[in-house]
């Protein structure tokens, strides 16, 4: 669309007639936008005039969709000390007898008063904590029967071992 000439095209092809030197950038946008639209993707050409602005400023990677790339934080805004006590509530929980969601949170409590620099801290409240626990026991048996915890782990070292015929 700036040349009018594909990007593998040699410096002495003819621009296509619509694209051409003697064509204003408005009406070389207006073109690209109908040619796009005939191919099947509906764009404005405002649309191909902000792509365009983009490309010269920034190359290619000024036309990569970056809403992809803002990476948001795992758990949103909870405090980092909030996530560390409570996975260790859960590690300490795993071997124990079976353990309730609302031990696991007042255990989390407990860990987050006994750390130095947390009595600061607002604990977010009961309906968030159990949300953080979900995410953090997801794929897990957590709150499943002892046995049921260990013997996942228990199965994966047997089958490191070498079978002996």
């Amino acid at each position: 669309m700036l040349h009018g000439r594909p990007p593998e095209a040699g410096p002495d092809t003819a621009p296509r007639p619509e694209y051409g030197p003697d064509r204003s950038l408005t009406a070389r946008q207006q073109a690209k936008a109908a040619e796009l639209t005939a191919a099947g993707d509906k764009v404005s050409a405002s649309a191909v005039a902000n792509l365009r602005r983009r490309y010269q400023a920034e190359g290619v990677l000024g036309l990569v969709d970056h809403r992809q790339a803002a990476k948001r934080p795992a758990f949103g805004s909870m405090d980092e000390r909030v996530v560390t006590a409570m996975r260790t509530a859960i590690s300490e929980a795993v071997d124990a007898s079976t353990r309730t969601g609302s031990f696991i949170l007042w255990r989390t409590g407990e860990i987050l008063r006994e750390t130095p620099g947390a009595q600061d801290l607002e604990v977010p409240s009961e309906r968030t904590l159990y949300r953080l626990l979900a995410k953090l026991t997801d794929g897990t048996h957590t709150f499943s029967a002892a046995s049921s915890r260990r013997s996942p782990r228990a199965r994966s070292c047997r089958s490191t071992r070498p079978r002996w015929t």
